[in-house]
């Protein structure tokens, strides 16, 4: 591996956490520093990912034809026999009583489970509906198990929206789950492209959100992330989800679609903190150019139609400002489990200066609202 994807790697999935050697002494050192969080809040980790072992097939497959990317980088990790491997890899399997062990030690009432990044958004058109609809099968087993501690987002497969379709049709009238996965762009395209609009319809018919969760920018667009590991967790991830984001909010297609829930992690990948200039730069242009067709500015969109989770975010100053700006009824709490510490962020929104109904709706009011868990 060149020393380029280690540096990515290491943003990609926590710094010094995803080094060799250093996995498990990372976590035990993290769980020492924060107690062990207390019964009193039914806490809803809304970004918990997990993995199915046809897409660790898939990705040890693909590995044999693809030498490079930083996605395929990141999925040969979890293969291989480093530390962080040995332990990684098992908890994202694991979706039983291992994963509600560290539930119940870090103060977890119940998690939404999504298929971790990349998904099935590497793998060929037909490659990647048989393994989401395989996945999905194995998480709706898992939540038929454990209904009282787990939820779960369906993966999908954008190469065809067509098929893509069919499967949300599915994961929600027959499997009972929650809402969808996507991982940001598939092969350089995004979800407002009209190719993709029959995804975005099936989930507003539906009821159910897509939670929209980070990945690698496109080969086309990554090279100047590569170096110091920018193209990862860092910065990269909130670049590229971030663009896709805003994408959605300038498209229009909330106003095709006027009911979609789109959820974003990591405090909204930056989105909340540009809404003034967003806004101010859509009404020059608008104004001046004629160009914009927006019914209405895209903070409307973006306070309407989107959710924002803590997920990899415990700063109680910017949860302050979102509370701000979105404000209580768009902000739902994560963990970005195992990626990041269950303990560390109970202990980040049990200690913030917020009014107590505040906790609650960021706790599990919201998502029993968006995920339909009630």
């Amino acid at each position: 591996m060149q020393r380029r994807d280690i540096l990515g790697l290491a943003g990609a999935i926590g710094a010094a956490a995803a080094l060799p050697g250093v996995a498990n002494a990372q976590r035990s050192l993290e769980e020492g520093r924060f107690p062990k969080p207390s019964g009193k809040y039914k806490r809803i980790g809304t970004e918990a990912a997990f993995a199915t072992q046809p897409q660790l097939d898939g990705f040890r497959d693909i590995g044999k034809y693809l030498a490079e990317g930083a996605d395929l980088s990141f999925t040969q990790i979890l293969l291989g026999d480093s530390d962080y491997a040995k332990d990684m890899t098992p908890r994202l399997l694991n979706i039983g009583e291992g994963r509600i062990a560290e539930m119940d030690d870090g103060g977890v009432a119940m998690q939404v489970l999504s298929l971790t990044s990349p998904g099935v958004q590497l793998f060929s058109a037909d490659t990647a509906v048989s393994i989401a609809r395989e996945s999905n099968d194995i998480l709706a087993e898992a939540i038929a198990k454990h209904p009282s501690r787990f939820a779960g987002l369906a993966a999908l497969s954008p190469q065809d929206p067509k098929r893509a379709v069919v499967e949300m049709e599915r994961a929600v009238t027959r499997l009972g789950l929650n809402g969808f996965i996507v991982n940001s762009h598939t092969d350089g395209h995004y979800l407002d492209e009209e190719q993709n609009w029959p995804i975005l319809e099936a989930a507003e018919a539906l009821g159910r959100p897509i939670y929209i969760h980070p990945r690698s920018l496109p080969e086309t667009s990554i090279a100047p992330f590569r170096p110091y590991g920018l193209g990862g967790a860092s910065w990269g991830y909130a670049v590229e989800t971030g663009t896709h984001g805003m994408r959605l909010l300038f498209s229009g297609v909330f106003d095709r679609f006027p009911n979609l829930k789109i959820v974003l992690g990591h405090m909204g990948e930056g989105i909340p903190y540009w809404v003034y200039r967003f806004d101010h730069m859509y009404e020059t242009a608008r104004r001046n150019w004629g160009t914009g067709g927006l019914v209405n500015t895209p903070s409307f969109y973006l306070k309407r139609n989107m959710m924002i989770t803590t997920s990899g975010m415990f700063s109680e100053s910017v949860l302050k400002y979102c509370l701000e700006v979105i404000g209580p009824d768009n902000i739902m709490w994560a963990a970005d489990y195992p990626y990041q510490n269950n303990r560390e962020a109970a202990a980040f929104l049990d200690a913030a200066a917020i009014p107590e109904t505040q906790k609650i709706q960021i706790y599990s009011g919201n998502a029993e609202r968006i995920f339909h868990l009630n």
